[in-house]
This record gives C-alpha cells, sequence and structure tokens, in this order.
C-alpha cells in the first residue's frame, strides 16, 4: 500500500488576527499604497475647496465641478467621493483588500485591472443614467476598483489547495461584495426599478472576476493539481 503524506494545516485564524495584522504590514504594495494616498489628498482637496467656497457639503461642490468644469471633473471621476460616508469606506477596502490581491498578481496586470474597472465603472454608471435616469448625471468614485479587487479574490483564492489568513479574508470580503451585488440586481428586477442596481459595482465586479479566471494558478497548487 502506498502512503501519502498529508500536510500538516492550520485551522483557519488559529494563532488569532494579530498574526494576519503583521502580514498585512509585512505586504509590498506600493500601487495600492500609492492610490489611497491619492484618493485621500482628492478628497482633501474637495473639502478645502467646500470650505473656501462656502458650499453646504462636498457633495454639493463635487456636483457643481461637473457643470462647471467637466474637462477637469470627468478625468478625475475614479478618484472623487462626494463625502465622508462616500470616501471612508472605499478608503478603508481598497488599503485592507488591494494589498492583497497586489501582493497576488503581477504589478502590471494588477494595475490593468485597477484601471480598467475604474473606467468601465464609471462608464457603466454614465450609460445607465442616460438610458435610466433624467439625463446626464455626475458619476464618481473608487468603488468599481473595490469591487474587482473582491471579485478577484472571490474567483481566484478559492482555487487553490491552500489559502493564507489574508486570502481568506479576501476571499470573504469578494463574497460579501458578490452578494451585495447580487441583492442589488434582484431587487432592481423585481421591483422595475433600475436605479437600485449599482451598475459601477457591477461592472468592477465583472472585471476581477474575470481577471481571476484568467490569472494561472500559484507553482505549488498546479503541482497539487498536476499529481
Amino acid at each position: 500500500m502506498r502512503r501519502v503524506s498529508v500536510p500538516n494545516l492550520l485551522t483557519p485564524f488559529e494563532n488569532g488576527l494579530r498574526p494576519v495584522f503583521v502580514d498585512h504590514r509585512s505586504l509590498s504594495a506600493p500601487v495600492t499604497d500609492l492610490l489611497v494616498v491619492i484618493v485621500c489628498a482628492v478628497y482633501a482637496i474637495q473639502a478645502f475647496q467646500t470650505a473656501l467656497w462656502g458650499a453646504p457639503s462636498v457633495f454639493v461642490t463635487t456636483n457643481y465641478v461637473y457643470l462647471r468644469a467637466p474637462w477637469l471633473a470627468w478625468p478625475l471621476s475614479p478618484l472623487l467621493h462626494g463625502g465622508l460616508v462616500h470616501v471612508v469606506p472605499n478608503v478603508v477596502t481598497l488599503f485592507a483588500f488591494g494589498r492583497i490581491a497586489e501582493a497576488t498578481l503581477p504589478e502590471r496586470r494588477y494595475v490593468s485591472m485597477a484601471f480598467v474597472a475604474a473606467v468601465m465603472s464609471i462608464a457603466a454608471l454614465t450609460g445607465w443614467g442616460l438610458a435610466f435616469g433624467s439625463g446626464p448625471q455626475a458619476v464618481y468614485g473608487i468603488s468599481g476598483v473595490v469591487f474587482a479587487i473582491g471579485g478577484f479574490a472571490v474567483t481566484y483564492y478559492p482555487r487553490h489547495r491552500r489559502a493564507t489568513d489574508l486570502e481568506l479574508l479576501a476571499t470573504l470580503f469578494g463574497a460579501c461584495a458578490l452578494a451585495l451585488v447580487a441583492t442589488e440586481s434582484v431587487a432592481a428586477l423585481v421591483l422595475a426599478s433600475p436605479a437600485m442596481a449599482n451598475v459601477g459595482h457591477t461592472a468592477g465586479l465583472l472585471v476581477g472576476v474575470a481577471m481571476g479566471l484568467w490569472t494561472p494558478l500559484r507553482q505549488d497548487d498546479r503541482r497539487q493539481i498536476d499529481r
């Protein structure tokens, strides 16, 4: 009888969450870190301009810029946000899970995913607004990239025989992103209310799913499958 050695696998999060935070800090993710800094800097400018103009909110200021300087607003649209409730969740999830995805993917592939997701999410929101809204609308935010990261995680990491605690957390986030998009889509269909579907999230998620399915498995997982 042939003996097969079974690897000694740890139970997920067996050592608690502290090692997870340590591992996250040790990741090399310059693109994500730079993107987070840029988004925060752009929002700081938005807040400063709001105070300078005496506008009631950042949301009002941002929409005014679309009206008065669309040549500036549209190219910056993935970096703009309408308030703290909008920018804080995006920045936190981008930093938390974008660093994990970047550490997994080659840099060019990660940059390509982020760029395509940003463009596609804004384009989808714009087209959706023209088709079902009252006319051209100001659309902005980095959430398309965040949902792409979730889409990548939920399709890439579960294909592996082994996953780190960080990758499991990213997969859980991806599952939540997928569930949110599915819920919004079903609600929009059942209630016949297209506005309930955030097609920017959907577009970003699909870009990430495509990247997750297209990215080859790691070498150790390939060897396991070949056996």
